[in-house]
């Protein structure tokens, strides 16, 4: 166990100095880093009951390769927007991972067949996530702000009387920017 934490630990160290040149970036994969090495350490200090499922649920515990999609996403469907938008997509990504209706993994979600256009056209592919996207992400995980008020998913505003699937089919939560958000309609016993 003691080799495990060390091994965290010298992971940690590396991973922050190839990143020191990224401002915003590195001091999110800092925070991380930090966070994950606290907790390593008292996992083998204290040796806590396994984790449940529901404790799991609105977790903001990701690694950095999850940071770099959740920023990636963000870039690939958000660039023109402002910081707030770009974390409305993370945070859309996050509700679909919280939900027992998605895939419970960040690459799950984001991969999910037809799931987001800029995934499935290749432009999440092409792009590299700028400033702007790594303080979208602190805004979300370091600020823990959060006005999405549960959207699970999000399109393009149409235009005045154009017809969506999403526009037919979900129930319209808000615009911001050049987006929309949507929930699914709640169901009885829900």
């Amino acid at each position: 166990m003691i080799a495990a934490v060390a091994s965290i630990i010298a992971f940690a160290a590396s991973r922050t100095e190839a990143i020191k040149a990224e401002p915003i970036k590195a001091e999110l994969l800092e925070t991380q880093e930090q966070e994950t090495e606290t907790r390593t350490i008292e996992t083998v200090a204290a040796a806590p009951e396994p984790t449940t499922e529901a404790a799991l649920i609105k977790s903001m515990d990701w690694d950095a390769d999850e940071a770099y999609i959740l920023a990636k996403i963000a870039m690939a469907e958000a660039e023109g927007e402002d910081t707030e938008g770009k974390a409305l997509v993370i945070l859309t990504v996050l509700n679909r991972v919280w939900s027992p209706q998605f895939p419970g993994t960040i690459e799950e979600v984001i991969a999910e067949e037809n799931a987001f256009s800029s995934y499935s056209n290749g432009r999440y592919d092409r792009v590299e996530p700028d400033e702007d996207c790594w303080a979208a992400l602190a805004l979300v995980q370091i600020e823990h702000w959060d006005e999405s008020q549960g959207a699970l998913y999000f399109e393009r505003t149409p235009e005045p009387g154009e017809s969506t699937w999403h526009s037919r089919n979900l129930v319209t939560l808000f615009i911001h920017g050049n987006h929309t958000f949507y929930r699914e309609e709640e169901r009885d016993g829900d």
